[in-house]
């Protein structure tokens, strides 16, 4: 949504001149965004890309089953996605490192309300395969908040704009590159702007994946 003195020279024009002008601003900051965080994770993960034995890349996606830590509120859990790519780079033959770029999609229902949030998610996974066939994985992950929706209704000034957490969990590794597992994202930061209750995520997420070319 835009805001201050942008909105006001943009309210006097025409409904279709200002869907064109919101729409140019929206894939701008967008564009922006993912240029940005692309560069500051290529520096974090360089020193790690030369000392990988094997580069590999792939493509994910899955289920996620999130909720809302809220004390003192019951809240239920909603289905939603998340889909995106990710790259291997192995240490060892049994260590090594998964940066992931996601698109999850997240949220929360009371008995008052349904939430839904987007988010651009970078977990950072460190692996090791005791066997061939299975991997643990833990490592940090960073959120970046793209949509808040209450039953309809923009929300996304009322929350931060980043998140940050750990994900934890285990990967099934089968033949030509396919993949598949489960994983849990703690959320640490407590996302509201304006609550007195701290909000936190908490996501389950169920995945299948293939690595197009490269380590496995």
């Amino acid at each position: 949504m835009l805001r201050g003195g942008l909105y006001v020279r943009v309210e006097s024009l025409s409904g279709v001149d200002q869907r064109v002008i919101n729409t140019i601003f929206m894939y701008k900051s967008k564009q922006s965004f993912m240029k940005k965080n692309s560069l500051i994770l290529l520096i974090l993960l360089a020193p790690f890309t030369m000392l990988a034995q094997g580069v590999g890349i792939g493509i994910k996606g899955g289920a996620n089953f999130a909720n809302m830590a809220i004390k003192d509120v019951d809240s239920e859990s909603i289905t939603d996605f998340h889909i995106g790519a990710y790259v291997n780079l192995n240490v060892s033959d049994k260590f090594g490192i998964t940066p992931e770029i996601l698109y999850t999609a997240q949220g929360s229902k009371t008995s008052n309300a349904t939430v839904n949030t987007d988010y651009f998610a970078v977990p950072v996974m460190l692996r090791w395969k005791p066997i061939s066939l299975i991997s643990l994985q833990a490592g940090p992950q960073f959120s970046f908040l793209t949509q808040a929706i209450r039953d309809g209704v923009d929300i996304k000034d009322q929350l931060k704009n980043n998140d940050f957490g750990a994900a934890f969990g285990a990967g099934l590794h089968l033949p030509l590159g396919f993949n598949g597992g489960v994983r849990y994202v703690l959320g640490f930061t407590n996302i509201s702007e304006v609550s007195t209750e701290e909000i936190k995520n908490r996501t389950l997420q169920i995945y299948v994946g293939w690595t197009i070319f490269g380590a496995k």
